[in-house]
């Protein structure tokens, strides 16, 4: 009984393999569909494909975020009404620019979050919670100026690495800043109205 039941087994084996095999060859046929420009829908929901935008170039928070109303009334028909309520950008320079810029915004009992970069803007609808403390411009330090008053912190007296700031977020009157060192990782507060270090 015992020899049976291994040579069944081997069989098995052999089963499988043979069926892995002629699977395999079927999925690696040329019959898989190109990706390109023309066959990316750019919809309003979910995730999307974003094509290789090239090299990542950094962006002034001040003139991404006055294009904000009327990219909004260019897309949405959204002309009034709007507030935001989180701000992050990545890879901060020593200017305060980002390579990426992301807005959450509520209007018209909806929320979003709205991305930009090289590629321009996106918008994705948010069901997440946002930070309930709105964020008006001009009654917070702009990461421009947060970035300029601390960048002795930030940056340190070493010279500058690229995207050595990886993360800046602005929620609920604190800015949150994460840098990364050689060694480690580190994250500062800092109070959004004054730009001063929380200790």
């Amino acid at each position: 009984m015992r020899r049976n039941d291994i040579v069944l087994f081997l069989l098995a084996l052999v089963i499988v393999w043979f069926a892995s095999v002629i699977y395999l060859a079927g999925t690696s046929s040329d019959i898989t569909p190109q990706v390109n420009a023309q066959n990316i829908k750019i919809s309003d929901v979910g995730l999307i494909y974003l094509p290789d935008a090239g090299q990542p170039q950094p962006f002034a928070f001040e003139d991404v975020i006055d294009q904000i109303p009327s990219y909004l009334v260019e897309t949405k028909g959204v002309s009034s009404n709007v507030t935001t309520h989180y701000i992050r950008g990545t890879n901060i320079d020593t200017d305060g620019k980002a390579t990426k810029w992301v807005f959450g915004i509520r209007y018209d009992n909806q929320s979003a979050l709205m991305y930009y970069d090289v590629s321009g803007w996106q918008s994705v609808p948010w069901q997440g919670g946002f930070p309930e403390q709105e964020i008006r411009n001009g009654t917070f330090f702009s990461p421009t100026d947060l970035v300029r008053k601390n960048s002795g912190i930030l940056f340190g007296s070493t010279p500058v690495q690229k995207d050595q700031v990886q993360l800046l977020e602005l929620g609920n009157g604190v800015y949150t800043v994460t840098v990364n060192r050689l060694e480690n990782r580190q994250i500062f507060l800092f109070d959004a109205k004054t730009g001063a270090l929380i200790p």
